[in-house]
């Protein structure tokens, strides 16, 4: 009983305890040392990652963003880049025709290592290891996929079905991968590390961002009918997918776990979107003041990502999301409560819940036994009300969690804050 007070006391500590160093909450805008748009954006880790632009800039940064130095400029149409480790990495696009550069000094230096004449644009790629990946053009003569697998200086051309070339593709491993061509609205898949392709299904809509974490679960933009908000997900690597709901999501898809996922917000009005759940449902974040295509995340950190077009923007925060987030009762609740998870103890799924008797500024996050923020729930402003979250576990490890929930009243500043344990068994 002592030890579970200490750690209580502790948690609280912990979550109320903030560094004036700190990043501020929520998504906030890093500064680029050029003028121009954002057309992909890479992290190999926390700190150190890459980004490329239509007028041929490679930006690197060493400390999350925070600064960044042109390490080539006038190179082209850049479209993508993907680095394997600290030292080798590569970027790809078009000058006269399909161009890719690469890189074993961490950017240092780059150097063009081919040049795809006559093949027109090469617009994305997936490497699964310093030597071996892929990359695509739509070009309908000359492009298709192409493979290396000596480090990019040797390329075969293994798919080529003219009209419907893919503009996007994505490989998780040496055998199985998609590609995807947004006209033309098909997914095709191999099993044999491309030597074949067989088509998989036919969107409704065009597919435009293609995501896979393993051979069975994937996202996309696109979707089986054309009233979808623009995501959809697999659970059997490709064959059968079901529409998102909520909000409308942009053109990059990416996801750090089974759970979380980000999405470029592309559409007035601008915001960046996220899901919870998998993708089965999306919120919306606070944006800036410009759409954010790109996405760029760390796997297995929940908290880190980064988003951009015509700006940079960051959160170390997991952005503040409100998505699942449902309204149970419009009736004028009469004091604040946090109410108990239900079930608890509970496998893997719970209810939280809690009432709010004035519009205000809402955060609900879920903290380890260490006071680490695990999952943001809500931060934004809600109306009076009670609301209901269904938490999913699935991705947490056995233990005891902690869920705090802080309202701030805009009229009076009045704040109040409550902190709840919960027990995940499995």
């Amino acid at each position: 009983m002592k030890k579970l007070i200490l750690l209580e006391l502790t948690f609280l500590f912990l979550a109320t305890t903030f560094s004036s160093n700190s990043p501020p909450p929520g998504w906030y805008q890093q500064t680029l040392p050029v003028s121009d748009n954002i057309n992909d954006i890479f992290f190999l880790d926390s700190l150190n990652g890459w980004l490329v632009t239509p007028n041929g800039h490679i930006l690197m940064t060493a400390n999350g963003g925070d600064n960044w130095d042109i390490q080539k400029d006038s190179a082209g149409n850049l479209y993508s880049v993907q680095f394997l480790n600290s030292l080798t990495g590569y970027v790809l696009g078009n000058g006269l025709h399909g161009i890719i550069y690469k890189t074993t000094t961490a950017g240092l230096i780059w150097n063009l290592i081919h040049d795809f004449s006559p093949a027109g644009i090469f617009t994305d790629m997936s490497f699964i290891n310093q030597d071996t990946g892929w990359v695509c053009s739509a070009d309908p003569f000359d492009g298709g996929v192409f493979r290396t697998t000596d480090g990019g200086f040797n390329w075969n051309q293994q798919f080529n079905y003219g009209t419907e070339n893919p503009n996007r593709i994505f490989f998780i491993n040496k055998d199985t991968g998609w590609t995807s061509n947004g006209s033309g609205r098909k997914l095709y898949k191999t099993i044999n590390g491309g030597a074949n392709w067989n088509h998989v299904y036919t969107s409704s809509i065009q597919i435009q961002s293609l995501f896979f974490l393993n051979g069975q679960k994937g996202w996309m933009r696109g979707g089986p009918n054309t009233n979808t908000n623009g995501a959809s997900y697999t659970t059997d690597g490709g064959f059968t997918w079901i529409s998102s709901t909520g909000e409308n999501t942009g053109f990059d898809v990416k996801f750090v776990n089974d759970s979380i996922g980000y999405a470029g917000g592309g559409f007035e009005p601008f915001r960046i979107t996220k899901s919870t759940d998998g993708g089965k449902t999306w919120g919306y974040q606070t944006a800036l003041v410009t759409p954010d295509i790109s996405v760029a995340i760390l796997k297995k950190d929940t908290l880190l990502a980064w988003a951009g077009e015509q700006v940079l923007n960051h959160t170390t925060d997991g952005g503040g999301v409100i998505v699942n987030v449902k309204q149970t009762s419009s009736e004028l609740p009469r004091d604040f409560i946090l109410y108990q998870n239900h079930p608890n103890p509970f496998n893997p799924v719970t209810n939280l819940e809690f009432s709010i008797p004035k519009s205000g500024l809402v955060s609900l996050k879920i903290y380890d036994m260490l006071g680490k923020v695990v999952a943001v729930i809500v931060e934004s402003k809600l109306n009076s009300g009670t609301y209901k979250y269904e938490f999913d576990g699935g991705n947490f490890t056995s233990g005891i969690y902690f869920y705090r929930i802080e309202t701030s009243d805009i009229k009076s500043n009045i704040i109040n804050s409550e902190t709840k344990k919960m027990i995940l068994t499995k």
